[in-house]
């Protein structure tokens, strides 16, 4: 009887902790992919609408002149931002307004 319940009792701990686990990845994944936007909305949306995206003379013509601009001005503004902070940013600015390759 002792072994039936002890067994139980470790199949239920293991599926609490799979069930822990699969949150905290899932939570990453949503954490990741609204990274970008969070950085743009707390520190480019100042400056910058949805105009400036679309006008005729934008700085951003590709995928590498968007991440030269993401980098320039994250480093105008004095952000600091690290290559993956850069990354998210053109990532979210790519998915949303320009749609390079």
């Amino acid at each position: 009887m002792f072994n039936l319940l002890s067994r139980n009792n470790s199949v239920r701990l293991i599926f609490f902790i799979l069930n822990i686990s699969s949150a905290f990845a899932a939570d990453t994944v949503t954490t990741d992919t609204d990274r970008g936007e969070m950085l743009y909305n707390n520190h480019c949306i100042q400056c910058h609408n949805e105009q400036v995206y679309w006008r005729d003379k934008k700085l951003a013509t590709d995928s590498k002149s968007l991440i030269d601009q993401v980098n320039r001005w994250q480093h105008s503004a004095g952000l600091e931002w690290s290559k993956t902070d850069i990354s998210e940013v053109t990532r979210y600015l790519n998915n949303k307004y320009y749609r390079y390759p």
